[in-house]
């Protein structure tokens, strides 16, 4: 019986947390309203498409990771609880790739502190590599293209355009999202603002520059 008990327990304390984080992470995004992300016609879609290294998101095989958490986040869409991952505070220069197929799909030179307590980024690291669907209640999910891994969310309130190099600007790739109200050939649009994905850390797996 106290084992049942201590199980029960765990299961409800582990449900609260998911359900704590999600809450936070949605909580996030209503602070910014008046901005929008806007998916264009194929991003709304879910067809099959290629990657730029010429393979397809067909290609669902079985996960590369054998950790619980991992596979609560990629394949249950769990969300992690806030301040917990390592990945949070790293600081290294390297590639955050997808933890089940092992796709590249964000860069140290996107990420950026949100204070929001995810890995956040304002931009993927290639074009293809990160599929946006909207949800039911409005938000934007983001997905490893290729494995259909869940990463997390993205939402209108990243760093600002002024804030950030302007070669890192200029190789933002086709496929990431686009502020509602930003003209990235506007010269004023220095305040506006950029996305920022907010990535469960227990989806990646981080590979530091040699």
């Amino acid at each position: 019986t106290g084992l049942l008990f201590c199980a029960t327990m765990h299961g409800e304390c582990s449900a609260f947390a998911g359900e704590a984080a999600a809450a936070a992470q949605g909580a996030a995004c209503r602070s910014s309203r008046r901005q929008s992300i806007v998916l264009s016609a194929e991003q709304q879609e879910t067809d099959t498409t290629k990657l730029d290294d010429g393979s397809t998101d067909t290609d669902n095989s079985g996960a590369g990771t054998w950790n619980p958490l991992s596979l609560a986040v990629l394949r249950l869409g769990f969300t992690e609880p806030a301040w917990t991952s390592p990945l949070n505070y790293q600081k290294a220069e390297g590639v955050y790739k997808c933890a089940s197929c092992g796709t590249a799909l964000f860069s140290s030179n996107g990420k950026f502190d949100s204070g929001s307590g995810w890995p956040s980024f304002w931009k993927t690291v290639s074009s293809g590599r990160v599929e946006l669907k909207k949800e039911w209640d409005g938000r934007i999910e983001c997905k490893c293209q290729k494995c259909k891994g869940h990463l997390g969310h993205v939402f209108p309130d990243g760093p600002q355009r002024g804030s950030l190099d302007a070669m890192e600007l200029a190789t933002i790739p086709e496929t990431d999202p686009q502020i509602g109200y930003k003209d990235q050939n506007d010269s004023d649009s220095s305040f506006s603002k950029m996305p920022r994905y907010c990535v469960n850390g227990a989806a990646m797996k981080f590979e530091k520059e040699s």
